[in-house]
């Protein structure tokens, strides 16, 4: 009876389950988000039941990046102006292949967005320098 009542209130043993990591796109693989050292925004846009309200990916991706800006003219700047004399924009990638615009992506076609700055990166050389963002599309 006391077994009963300790499990009942939480003083017996606990069964620990293994955490589910969501896995993270860094561009040349993924890795656990757990396991990240470096800064990566990932956004999975299959549990997002708000992706339908949006008309372009500009819209969705305003707010929810972490030192990401959308200007008014739909340029993306993440974390802020790197450079006086050439282009501030991020190199963006679906599915791997390279696009300069998001407007022609449907936001009900993407899977996940992940935003790589920083370090993170650096794999892609002197295009990555103003920040990297990788879609994945349904497809």
């Amino acid at each position: 009876m006391a077994l009963a009542l300790a499990l009942a209130a939480g003083c017996g043993p606990s069964v620990r389950t293994p955490r589910q990591d969501s896995e993270v796109n860094i561009g040349y693989g993924t890795v656990k988000k757990g396991d990240l050292t470096t800064s990566v925004s990932s956004l999975d846009m299959e549990k997002d039941s708000q992706t339908k309200s949006y008309a372009d990916m500009y819209e969705y991706l305003q707010g929810r990046v972490p030192g990401l800006q959308v200007t008014p003219d739909k340029r993306i700047i993440i974390r802020g102006v790197g450079s006086i004399n050439s282009s501030n924009d991020p190199l963006i990638l679906v599915d791997g292949a390279e696009i300069s615009d998001l407007s022609t992506i449907n936001p009900n076609d993407v899977k996940s967005v992940d935003v790589l700055k920083d370090a993170s990166s650096s794999i892609y050389g002197v295009r990555g320098a103003n920040g990297v963002i990788l879609i994945t599309t349904k497809h």
